[in-house]
Order: structure tokens, then C-alpha cells, then sequence
């Protein structure tokens, strides 16, 4: 009877690590919590973190990208107003593979000024877009972009599918 409870603990209590969430330290300042431990990795000076959920129906995203490399200092946002989120969604629009913003609104996110997406992937080439929609937030912090993407294969999707994501976002001092 000992051995039959012990093992239940073990079988809960493994299940219950999978189930918490995994904070993923996006920047200095930033960490957001992924569902599960998401895959990593660099492509063109950005750092990806990326998980689908067990049947992939949903996913979520991140990406940090530190412009000072480029020789941007300080928030671009302030230096340049609000007509830099038009260059950087021209940027964006030109890499998504067939994709488009479907939306677009300047707004406020976690305190900082930011652009809201949302993405339809339903004629991309991409495979993180391919057949979805996304929806996120673009934000700085000095010269360091930060997105962070909800993502659906579900026709009907909204960006509230993602609000436990977007509220998990945690901007330090």
C-alpha cells in the first residue's frame, strides 16, 4: 500500500512541474512566462523563443532584438515619435513570407508605448505563420525590441486566447 501511495506522489507531483508555467528571461528587464520550456534561437542578431502547445493548435512567441549593434541608442520611439512603428512594420510585412498585418494600433502595453498586430498567416510560406493567425505586442525598451506573439490555428481566434500570455509579460525597473 506504501509503494502504491508513494508512487501516486511521484505521478502528481511530476505532473504537476509539467503543468507550471516556465519564466524565460527575455532581456534585462523583461521575462514572460511560456507554458512550456520553449526552443531557442538566433537568426539575423534576434534571439526566438518559441512553444506549441501538446497539439499545436496553439503557440507562442518571442523575440528580442538589441539595436544598438545597428547604432541606435536609446528608445527609438522617443527620438523618432510614432512614425517609426510604420518603418518597422514595413520591415516586418517585407519577412513574413506571404503573411500580413491585418491590424495595427499604437498602444499602450505593460506601461511602454508599443504596436499591436495582428498577423493572418493564411497565404504564408513561413512555418510559424503558415495557416495562422498572431497576435501580439511590439515594444522598447532603449534600443531593445521586444514582441511578444500569441498564435492560433483556429479560424475564430481572438487575441484574448492569448491574454494569460500577454498578462505574464514582467517589465523590471
Amino acid at each position: 500500500m506504501k509503494k502504491i501511495v508513494l508512487s501516486l506522489v511521484l505521478v502528481i507531483g511530476a505532473a504537476s512541474v509539467h503543468a507550471q508555467n516556465i519564466a524565460q528571461k527575455l532581456s534585462e528587464k523583461v521575462t514572460v512566462q511560456f507554458p512550456a520550456k520553449p526552443s531557442e534561437k538566433t537568426m539575423n542578431g534576434a534571439t526566438i523563443f518559441y512553444v506549441a502547445d501538446k497539439d499545436t493548435s496553439k503557440g507562442f512567441g518571442a523575440l528580442v532584438f538589441d539595436l544598438s549593434a545597428m547604432g541606435l541608442m536609446g528608445d527609438p520611439i522617443e527620438m523618432m515619435g510614432d512614425s517609426f512603428w510604420d518603418q518597422l512594420k514595413a520591415g516586418m510585412s517585407s519577412q513574413m513570407a506571404g503573411a500580413n498585418i491585418s491590424k495595427d494600433l499604437i498602444t499602450r502595453f505593460k506601461e511602454k508605448n508599443s504596436l499591436y498586430v495582428e498577423i493572418d498567416g493564411t497565404n504564408s510560406s513561413d512555418d510559424n505563420l503558415k495557416g495562422k493567425k498572431a497576435f501580439g505586442y511590439i515594444f522598447f525598451i532603449g534600443p531593445v525590441l521586444h514582441q511578444v506573439l500569441f498564435y492560433s490555428t483556429n479560424p475564430s481566434a481572438k487575441a484574448a486566447d492569448g491574454q494569460a500570455f500577454f498578462d505574464s509579460v514582467e517589465i523590471g525597473k
